[in-house]
This record gives C-alpha cells, sequence and structure tokens, in this order.
C-alpha cells in the first residue's frame, strides 16, 4: 500500500534511507546499524514518490505514490507502522532462538525442550511453550510468551555471562515497549537505547543475522510515539 519495493529492495525501510548490503556468499542483503540515520521526512517521502510516479522509475524504492495519502490523517511515513508479530517474533526472534538452541549441545537442548514444555500458562488456556525442534509449527503468540517469559530463564544456566546479558538487551528492549507508559516519560528512549546497543554489537554474536528486520528495531521508538505500545497495535500481540 505504501507503493515501495519492500524488503527486496536496497532501500526498503520506510523510515530512512539505509542502504543495504548484498554478501554473495550467503545471498543475503546485510543492514549494519547506523548511528545516525538519514530518516525520510513528509517532505521528503512525498517528493520521492512523485517523482517515481511521474517519471515512472524507482527512486529510493518508491514505485509512485501511495493510495494512503488520500486515507490516513497522519502524513506518510509516520503513518506507517511496523508489524511487530511477524517483524519482531516470527521472523527475527525465531531465528535467533533457533541460532542459539543449536550453538549448544544436543543433550542441552533436550534439556531445555523438557522445561519448555513444562511451563504453561494457566490464562492461556493451559498452553505450553513451544520447545525449539518444534519451531515449524510456533504460532506468535508462543514467541511471545517465550520472548516475555522464558528465553532468560531457561536459556541463562547454559550461555555465558556476556551472551546473556547482549540477549537481555533485546528483550528488555522490546518488554519495555510492549506496555504502556507506565513507569516514566522516558521509557521509549530507555528502549531505544537498549535496542541500539543491541543492534550495534550485533556482529560480535551472531554472524550474518544483521536483516532488513532487525534493522526495523531502530526505529520503534518513533513508532510507540506516534502509535502506542506494541501490544496495542497489532492482532493478537
Amino acid at each position: 500500500m505504501a507503493n515501495m519495493i519492500g524488503h527486496t529492495g536496497y532501500y526498503p525501510c520506510f523510515y530512512c534511507y539505509t542502504k543495504g548490503k548484498h554478501i554473495r556468499e550467503v545471498s543475503k542483503r546485510q543492514y549494519e546499524y547506523e548511528i545516525s540515520v538519514n530518516c525520510r521526512t513528509v517532505e521528503s517521502f512525498y517528493s520521492d514518490s512523485r517523482e517515481a510516479q511521474l517519471n515512472s522509475k524507482n527512486v529510493f524504492d518508491h514505485l509512485g505514490t501511495s493510495i494512503l495519502d488520500e486515507i490516513v490523517d497522519v502524513p506518510l511515513p509516520y503513518a506507517l507502522i511496523i508489524d511487530y508479530v511477524h517483524v519482531s517474533l516470527l521472523r527475527y526472534f525465531r531465528d535467533i532462538v533457533k541460532t542459539v538452541a543449536f550453538s549448544l549441545g544436543l543433550a542441552v537442548r533436550e534439556k531445555i525442550d523438557v522445561f519448555f514444555r513444562a511451563q504453561v500458562f494457566p490464562h492461556f488456556f493451559h498452553r505450553g511453550m513451544r520447545d525449539v525442534a518444534d519451531f515449524s509449527f510456533i504460532k506468535a503468540i508462543e514467541l511471545k510468551n517465550l520472548l516475555l517469559y522464558g528465553f532468560i530463564p531457561h536459556f541463562m544456566h547454559h550461555l555465558m555471562i556476556d551472551q546473556l546479558s547482549f540477549m537481555s538487551l533485546y528483550i528488555i528492549g522490546v518488554r519495555l515497549i510492549h506496555g504502556d507508559d507506565v513507569f516514566n516519560s522516558v521509557i521509549s528512549t530507555t528502549a531505544n537505547k537498549l535496542l541500539c546497543q543491541y543492534y550495534s554489537d550485533h556482529q560480535i554474536y551472531f554472524l550474518h543475522h544483521a536483516n532488513f528486520v532487525l534493522h526495523l528495531h531502530q526505529h520503534f521508538q518513533q513508532v510507540y510515539e506516534f502509535h502506542g505500545p506494541l501490544s496495542s497495535i497489532n492482532t493478537f500481540a
């Protein structure tokens, strides 16, 4: 609906001009952390889309103007909302948990899976956590439970302290902007600092996981301030 190329382009981000770098050996496009990003503004978003429309060409991944211009009361790109369920849960966190789990020995993974299956959430109709071996059929709500309640307790005894601390940056950052602003007026700023620190240190712990969905976490502060917490802007979040 934004009339942009999206995640397959080199400038896929709705909010900034960060350019992806294609890594041939793994056939992946990577988006390394940038301290200062060149953000798209209301004016630049409109002018780029208008130029693409008039000249029938790709302008920073714009293919033309968007029908949303005539519908939404908040100007683009600020009206666009990141799909937290797919970006954070089903895409990024799911892959990271699998990467972390398979870096451990088989016996350790099986032990963790036993604890996952044993942990239940009575307020979710006694649905237990999905074990890592069964991630192919995992649902977003199960990944949310794993992110917010399960990862740190079940992995903390099997990771180095620096690895656990690193993963905690992501988990706490997402947790802060998942609920309402009940702590102080700068909750989104604190969450953004944690997520950006996680993003900037990412290459130390993971190889070729600096993908587009990770980059989008750099813009969650903007989404939080314009549209509210993650739990209220996504169905089943």
